[in-house]
């Protein structure tokens, strides 16, 4: 029922736009053609280039999408991308990508960068997509994702997909701008932006963020009672932009306390005590500068600081802390100096200088792990467009990285892209990438008295192969499909495992996934303002040995966007969202549909912004696979939200 009454509501909304005055419609209609048609991604090949001519089926949420649809973290904006699903521990999110999600896994094989920045901390190789993610989404000009392998490029963690956050400009942001947010179980949220355009030609950015809520409270049936105010969340964020002259200078710092109820790793149940915290400091220099006219540098450096602290109360109280520190230095070529060519060269370098784990009991005190390591890791690459003919594109690159751990691995990928008309184009894609087992996979663990798990340096890289041909075809001026089909090839899967011998948790390289699957979607605008988004994709994940189908991993995702102009100036975007059914350790979730629906008004008041969201408008229950932290074998994801939101420009 609560289906059909959001797909009628979105038949009022197409009414609505369809009343909408013509002479506001020309208005709306701007952006979003330019999002269709004209828009450029940068992270399939390091350089701007037209959505057609990647080497990946990418796509891009622009920052209209995020106002218009009311996204609230980086993890809503992936969660409305084709292919891609959601899941929440209470503790961290993760993005599942084409059937693929261990859980527990910290979103460790998608790259995740910012302006170009990796941004993984070096412990865990985590994503961070919630709101432990480094930048606030109002300084985000958009998002990019790049399906499938990017290690032929990017190296390490660009497994399954590169994701890249684009900030904005200061121009696009002059003078001083405050918002102010509430939602639901007493959340707040307050920040302040600053973006100044100076005679030079200076351009800077300053940015902080404040937040805290308290959390839903929540029942298992593993458990007697309640966990109260257990679900609390309290961040802060500060972000600074320089640039002039093709140097642009970065800098900002996240930190995260974070409560868990599902009493996670045998803590106590409803324990006040339980409590996590992320940190996470970079710096981050790139100077571009056109050496000549076919040939352009980049240079890029930055520093990242990660630390995490969890208390973990149980009998005794466990403290877990991890510190690291990453320095990376990268040149890079651009030239176009050969007739029918744009070659891309580089070289990276990687300095984990600190990887430092340790865990302690108190009371009696008792060290548990005591880990301190470095690495050292670089990585060269080659990457050639290569103009066949006046409508075949080849793009070709490689890249060789080493790792003091286990040696070399050499990556390759293979796109050819034929513009069969002005309107259709045709992709075929093959790649090769790897996943390096991070420090917590290799030296997490101790086989003292009461520890839970143990470590193994001897882990190796996993491998992927992928294959995957895609159809992108404009209808006409205002619409555009896409359909293809993929298919993955895993091989020694990183995951754990019960150790018989000494009954200790352990990672292992564990055998071999394969991936099949089709997507098809459809884009466009009606003349009178709305615009649709959809997409439907089926994947079948199974392990290759027993055939059994992997966890967390639903067949089906489809997904409709409509959004327009309802009254005067009041825009709505609405979104419903279908998760097919998962499997989990023991059995099995059910399938769920969402709605969402966000209504703003632009200058309400001069310099006033308001956006009203509903976020699973029909308090649908459904819940995502656990991990093997949990004795809970699925975890109810969030019940019905809103958040209310007003920006304030000076």
């Amino acid at each position: 029922m609560g289906l059909v009454a959001f797909l009628s509501f979105l038949s009022l909304i197409y009414s609505a736009v369809a009343r909408a005055e013509s002479t506001k419609t020309s208005e709306l209609l701007e952006m979003p053609l330019d999002s269709l048609l004209g828009l450029e991604v940068v992270s399939a090949s390091t350089y701007a280039q037209p959505l057609q001519h990647a080497p990946s089926s990418s796509v891009i949420v622009t920052s209209q999408d995020i106002r218009t649809y009311g996204y609230r973290t980086l993890a809503d904006v992936l969660a409305s991308m084709p292919g891609l699903y959601i899941s929440n521990d209470r503790s961290w999110e993760y993005v599942g990508v084409r059937g693929f999600s261990r859980p527990g896994d910290y979103n460790s094989r998608v790259l995740l960068m910012v302006d170009g920045m990796r941004t993984n901390d070096n412990i865990y190789n985590q994503a961070y997509i919630g709101n432990d993610f480094l930048v606030d989404l109002d300084l985000v000009e958009r998002v990019e994702f790049s399906p499938g392998p990017g290690a032929s490029i990017y190296g390490d963690n660009a497994f399954l997909g590169v994701i890249n956050v684009v900030t904005k400009k200061a121009r696009d942001m002059k003078g001083v701008a405050t918002t102010a947010e509430l939602s639901r179980y007493r959340g707040y949220k307050g920040s302040v932006r600053y973006g100044g355009e100076f005679d030079n030609g200076a351009e800077l950015i300053l940015s902080a963020t404040a937040s805290d809520t308290a959390g839903r409270d929540w029942r298992y049936p593993e458990f007697t009672g309640k966990a109260r105010d257990m679900d609390g969340e309290d961040f802060s964020k500060v972000f600074a932009k320089f640039s002039f002259e093709g140097l642009t200078l970065e800098v900002g710092r996240m930190r995260r306390d974070k409560n868990n109820p599902t009493a996670p790793f045998g803590t106590n149940f409803n324990d006040p005590r339980y409590e996590t915290r992320d940190t996470h400091t970079f710096a981050s220099a790139t100077f571009e500068h056109a050496l000549s006219d076919t040939l352009q540098m980049r240079l890029h450096a930055n520093h990242g600081r990660f630390d995490y602290e969890g208390h973990y109360p149980s009998t005794l109280m466990n403290i877990d802390r991890t510190h690291g520190v990453r320095n990376i230095i990268e040149g890079r070529l651009t030239s176009t100096a050969f007739e029918g060519h744009k070659i891309v060269s580089g070289i990276e370098y990687i300095r984990d200088a600190r990887l430092d784990m340790v865990n302690f009991d108190v009371a009696p005190a008792q060290i548990l792990l005591r880990e301190r390591r470095d690495a050292d890791k670089f990585g060269i690459y080659l990457q050639d467009e290569i103009r066949l003919h006046q409508k075949w594109l080849l793009n070709a690159g490689l890249r060789y990285d080493h790792y003091d751990s286990f040696g070399g691995t050499v990556n390759p990928r293979l796109a050819l892209i034929h513009q069969a008309t002005p309107s259709d184009t045709f992709k075929l894609i093959y790649g090769r990438a790897f996943r390096a087992p991070n420090a917590y996979e290799q030296f997490y663990g101790s086989t003292t008295m009461g520890a839970m798990q143990k470590g193994n340096p001897n882990l190796q890289p996993e491998i992927m192969q992928s294959y995957e041909a895609t159809w992108d075809t404009a209808l006409n001026s205002q619409w555009r499909a896409k359909a293809g089909v993929f298919h993955y090839r895993i091989k020694d899967t990183i995951g754990q495992e019960l150790d018989p011998v000494d009954n200790l948790w352990v990672f292992r390289n564990l055998g071999r996934v394969r991936t099949n699957g089709a997507e098809i979607g459809l884009e466009g605008l009606w003349l009178n303002g709305i615009r649709l988004k959809s997409s439907v994709t089926y994947q079948d994940a199974r392990e290759t040995e027993t055939d059994d189908w992997l966890v967390n991993s639903p067949r089906l995702l489809a997904k409709l966007g409509l959004s327009g102009r309802i009254h005067g100036e009041w825009l709505a975007g609405a979104e419903v969202q279908h998760i097919g059914a998962r499997r989990t350790m023991a059995s099995e979730t059910g399938s769920a549909t969402l709605a969402n629906l966000t209504v703003s008004h632009r200058d309400l008041l001069p310099g006033l912004d308001l956006s009203v969201g509903l976020y699973n408008l029909f308090d649908k229950r459904y819940a995502a696979p656990s991990d093997l932290v949990n004795l809970q074998d699925a975890l109810r994801q969030d019940g019905r939200m809103f958040r209310i939101k007003l920006d304030y420009r000076f």
